[in-house]
């Protein structure tokens, strides 16, 4: 069923964290039965506002009214203990079922199946065809393609683009955003409505970008004409009552006209130092306002040369290599692998869940050593300076603050450092902050900032699912960074558009 008239209408809704500290303050919106994304940065409240919609959760004031159910749809649920066929119960009791959606997504799945052991995309398949019983007026979806292989993302891609009622997406994934029909964005500033897809909002937000440096600017020259303009005003009326002085003590004019001159001088400049002092408060106003009302954005503007490897450089070799885990039956792919990267390639690793593509990059990093198994072939690591990024960004040392990680990897003195730094958006006391007090996207930062700034700075760099779990801006500051890298690449990820952005030259395929 859709709901033709379904709305949802929020005024003026905030909330506030229980240690005090506002999430959001006083945004208002209205939602109908379309296709919405909520964007925005992590830890800026998508998920807290998702729940306030669904009534989850109470906002700490405003209000907000539903004309129909609203179903919120979390990243994780723990499964049952049941088969398919009994967790989609609810379904098969329900009139409103989509029959010809709930067929796709479910599939060639067996009904009798347990819950237990679906993979991570066949359980969110499952957990959307189930959604369809309750018939929402508006379902929301947060984050549903997270740690997803590529198969099960286009399954949630399909759903999205063929639920026929208000649908609402909480996600970074940009090949799903582009489904949308209007893209929702929270941030430090409040709530923003881009009447658009993902590309839309995208171009938006270039030319919001562009128009808010202009105008930051003009407002620094603004600024700075004003306090040049005072102090030139000032220093004429100075010089004035120097050339009074002169006159009076030379005794050329009487002594009552030399003091009628004297204070007439002397209540001009202070004249000028009020108007022209308003003048300069007025226009450092305007720049401070301007600066406060820009939204947070991430940027490295990064140049790393030193990472360049020589064109014919080995980086590593696999020649005819297979791996079985203890106690297994079977070797772990069905073909051997071989592989030989030289240069600055840039190639990724594919395959579905579980096909392997962790283990492959353990073995090649350990140079065929850990993990503990059988082994065919040959896999050898050249000797260069690498770096290894996983998800969990275990670089860093949780322990230590983001000056002395990076200080623990590299022979330049700290001044040095502290102003590298300032490129990964570390500033001020900021370089003091310990990494288990930082957001995921501040973590991401650093551990860019402590493998890129080491000495020697690595010439092949391995990544393993960097993109799960980061908000649009920390995509960005990834994909740039990787675009400034100069060395070799061999990243494993789902995220066709980031392996897009990165400029990823081949795509073998693991299984």
């Amino acid at each position: 069923m859709s709901y033709n008239l379904f709305q949802v209408t929020a005024r003026s809704l905030s909330f506030d964290l229980p240690q005090g500290d506002q999430l959001f303050h006083s945004i208002s919106f209205t939602l109908t039965n379309t296709r919405y994304a909520l964007v925005g940065p992590n830890g800026v409240g998508k998920s807290t506002l998702a729940k306030i919609m669904a009534g989850l959760l109470e906002p700490s004031s405003g209000e907000i009214e539903r004309s129909h159910a609203v179903l919120y749809l979390p990243q994780e649920e723990a499964r049952p203990e049941q088969t398919i066929g009994e967790f989609l119960m609810p379904l098969w009791e329900s009139p409103a079922a989509n029959e010809p959606l709930w067929s796709q997504l479910v599939g060639e799945l067996s009904l009798e199946s347990s819950l237990r052991i679906l993979s991570g995309g066949e359980w969110m398949r499952v957990r959307l065809a189930r959604s369809l019983a309750y018939s929402p007026g508006l379902l929301i979806l947060d984050e549903p393609t997270n740690n997803l292989d590529v198969e099960a993302r286009t399954f949630v891609t399909e759903f999205v683009r063929s639920y026929q009622a208000g649908i609402l997406v909480i996600s970074h994934d940009r090949q799903l955003l582009r489904e949308v029909e209007t893209v929702l964005e929270l941030s430090n500033q409040g709530l923003s409505v881009y009447g658009g897809n993902y590309d839309f909002y995208s171009e938006q937000k270039e030319s919001e970008r562009a128009l808010q440096a202009r105008r930051l600017d003009e407002a620094r020259r603004d600024k700075k004409k004003k306090e040049r303009e005072y102090h030139e005003k000032l220093d004429a009326q100075d010089k004035r009552i120097r050339r009074g002085d002169k006159l009076g003590k030379s005794g050329s004019l009487p002594r009552i006209i030399v003091g009628g001159l004297k204070r007439q001088a002397q209540e001009t400049r202070n004249k000028i130092h009020v108007n022209e002092e308003k003048r300069v408060d007025q226009s450092a106003e305007n720049f401070r306002e301007l600066w406060e009302s820009q939204k947070i954005e991430n940027s490295l503007n990064l140049h790393l040369p030193e990472t360049s490897i020589p064109s014919g450089k080995l980086v590593f070799e696999i020649e005819e290599f297979n791996f079985k885990y203890p106690g297994a039956k079977e070797f772990l792919w069905r073909e051997k692998i071989s592989l030989i990267m030289q240069g600055p390639r840039r190639w990724a690793l594919a395959g579905k869940n579980g096909a392997g593509k962790t283990t492959l990059l353990r073995l090649l990093l350990s140079g065929g050593e850990a993990p503990q198994g059988e082994k065919e072939g040959l896999i050898k690591r050249a000797t260069l300076p690498f770096a290894y990024l996983d998800q969990q960004y275990s670089v860093l040392d949780p322990a230590l603050s983001v000056l002395e990680n990076v200080m623990a990897i590299t022979k330049k003195d700290q001044i040095e450092i502290r102003n590298q730094l300032a490129h990964f958006q570390f500033y001020g006391d900021k370089v003091y902050q310990n990494i288990e007090t930082l957001s995921g996207g501040e973590k991401l930062k650093a551990s860019l900032a402590k493998i890129l700034l080491a000495d020697p700075a690595p010439q092949f760099l391995i990544l393993d699912e960097p993109t799960n779990n980061l908000d649009l801006g920390s995509l960005e500051v990834l994909e740039e960074a990787l675009q400034a890298y100069e060395g070799a690449l061999l990243v494993v990820s789902h995220d066709e558009e980031f392996l897009l952005q990165i400029k990823v030259e081949e795509i073998y395929v693991v299984g």
